[in-house]
């Protein structure tokens, strides 16, 4: 067990455990009390599986940095020629961008709220990760004379 865990490290695993319970409450809300109607991310009639997409990222975000930080399994460091970081920062960037975008549909719920701010978190740990690591975009050398 690795005993230094980076406040990166934290926002993406808390970041991912968020972004997957927040599937679970109402994304889309009418009316209240008895008579009012919601559905969770699950629901396929109202989201299709855009819910159920962003809950699988959450999960894997949370798990993936979960097992690589408090156990000795070791995770490929390079996936299809993307480093572990980037693939977190471009996961968690396609769910922001699906639940940010569902935030300006009409009667949404808390569950879309929270799940866009998780997801954001999750980008910026997986940024600072990226920038700890050396793996994100470097500034190029600049030009030499001949």
């Amino acid at each position: 067990m690795k005993q230094d865990i980076k406040p990166s490290t934290i926002m993406l695993i808390a970041g991912g455990a968020v972004l997957f319970i927040s599937t679970f409450l109402a994304w889309f809300s009418v009316g209240s009390g008895s008579f009012g109607a919601s559905a969770s991310g699950w629901s396929t009639e109202s989201y299709g599986l855009t819910g159920i997409f962003v809950a699988i990222i959450g999960l894997a975000v949370a798990v993936g940095a979960a097992l690589t930080t408090f156990t000795d399994i070791e995770i490929p460091s390079d996936i299809l020629g993307f480093t572990r970081e980037q693939v977190y920062c471009m996961l968690g960037l396609a769910a922001f961008l699906i639940t940010f975008g569902l935030q300006f549909g009409s009667a949404t719920g808390i569950g879309i709220l929270l799940g866009w701010i998780a997801s954001a978190v999750v980008v910026a740990g997986a940024y600072i990760e990226m920038q700890a690591s050396g793996s994100g975009a470097a500034p190029a050398a600049p030009p030499s004379q001949f």
